[in-house]
């Protein structure tokens, strides 16, 4: 208790000094304001891009979501690359029936960008033939709003259907015409429009424009009337626990490597890799910005440290008045001391503020280049860290000052002009 009441006259002394000494004060802050600015708001945005990298992540399918994709035989196989079928319907089958893990399969055949009549209206977008599991695959980002998707009825008769995106309806009918039930071509074939998509928002940029613009028509019937075999594009798998990941991605390549006769031409990803990547890319620049923030703050405690010692060089004489009356080494010790922590704590609060400019300049400037992208939120964990750092910071520059001035010699002190 008693060193609290020897600290408010020595806290009120520190307060006095900065307002005596404004210019050389903010000088001596500079440091400390930029290094918490820097910590502060950098750390912020890449918090902030961590949270809509994640987005996105959930926008293909989340941690659960399996990919399959074709891929071309390793050099030690390239000599077998007749035998090769790549991945085929007949590997969903059997992923099916042997893998209890995998809840969803969604086998996919990718048309490509075609062209899209209807009554002498045109655009051109991307095909994807798919069945009903492409929905719980994607994370039912792209529920029907109006009419239903691709169901197994159509994967059996192979029907001429197709669903489409919000913005690819938009742009093909007009205003006053309900594309449900009508009839559409594509490369000459007719299909018949069953459902409409919702529109997609979001901070997923090109990922929501291509889901909004997609043309979707049943598996069957893509690999019968425009690839012509059984070739799938890509295999969407998902699980129903993000735990059994690993199990699930091991079990996968073992009987696909059963099913290909141990021929390597398929890949297999997870999001989990990209995440996984990602958080490397963050811990990198949290590292490199936290780097920066660090010499900032060190320069920033030895300007405390410089003005600390001109203080006291400047103060010699009522240093030794003050111990010629009596007082301690430690009441200068503790006087000097929290006049360095005023400074930085001082400084800190401003370095709060500027950060605060900045984490809304930034989401500014990106909200513009990005409209959909999520903004970048102040943590109030962050800001009493940055603020943290710059008090030990100042406590640290301020104790050789402190000591120097608690070790000065009373009757050399005032004999000093």
């Amino acid at each position: 208790m008693r060193i609290f009441v020897r600290l408010r006259p020595a806290v009120i002394n520190g307060l006095r000094e900065l307002q005596a000494n404004k210019v050389r004060s903010l000088l001596s802050m500079s440091g400390i304001i930029l290094g918490v600015a820097s910590l502060v708001a950098m750390v912020t945005v890449v918090e902030g891009m961590m949270g809509n990298f994640k987005q996105f992540v959930d926008g293909m399918g989340g941690l659960e979501k399996i990919t399959v994709e074709r891929q071309s035989l390793p050099k030690d196989q390239e000599h077998l690359a007749a035998l090769s079928e790549s991945i085929t319907l007949r590997d969903v089958d059997q992923i099916r029936a042997t893998i209890p893990l995998i809840s969803n399969i969604s086998p996919e055949v990718s048309v490509g960008w075609e062209k899209i009549v209807y009554e002498g209206r045109e655009a051109v977008t991307s095909i994807l033939g798919c069945t009903p599991d492409y929905l719980p695959v994607a994370r039912r980002w792209i529920d029907p709003g109006q009419g239903r998707f691709i169901s197994d009825l159509d994967i059996l008769y192979r029907t001429d259907v197709v669903v489409l995106g919000a913005s690819i309806a938009t742009d093909l009918f007009p205003p006053n015409v309900d594309p449900l039930g009508k009839v559409i071509r594509v490369k000459g074939k007719r299909f018949v429009v069953v459902g409409l998509l919702n529109k997609i928002n979001g901070s997923n940029g090109m990922f929501s424009r291509w889901r909004n613009n997609g043309v979707f028509i049943p598996v069957t019937t893509a690999t019968s009337k425009f690839t012509g075999n059984n070739h799938l594009t890509a295999l969407g798998l998902r699980i129903a626990d993000a735990n059994d990941l690993q199990y699930a991605v091991d079990q996968v390549e073992r009987s696909l490597l059963q099913m290909h006769h141990g021929l390597k031409d398929f890949s297999i990803n997870t999001n989990e890799e990209t995440l996984e990547s990602f958080r490397k890319t963050q811990s990198a620049f949290k590292l490199s910005l936290g780097g920066v923030a660090a010499i900032s703050l060190f320069i920033g405690g030895i300007g405390i440290m410089n003005v600390m010692l001109a203080s006291i060089n400047e103060r010699i004489r009522e240093i030794g008045v003050r111990k010629a009356v009596g007082a301690r080494g430690s009441d200068l010790f503790l006087q000097f001391l929290a006049e360095a922590a005023v400074i930085s704590v001082m400084g800190g609060v401003i370095g709060l503020s500027v950060s605060m400019g900045i984490v809304w300049l930034m989401n500014y400037i990106l909200t513009q280049a990005i409209p959909s992208m999520a903004l970048s939120t102040l943590d109030w964990k962050i800001m009493a860290q940055g603020l943290g750092f710059s008090v030990i910071v100042g406590l640290v520059a301020g104790v050789y000052p402190a000591l120097r001035a608690a070790k000065l010699d009373p009757i050399e002190a005032l004999r000093h002009e």
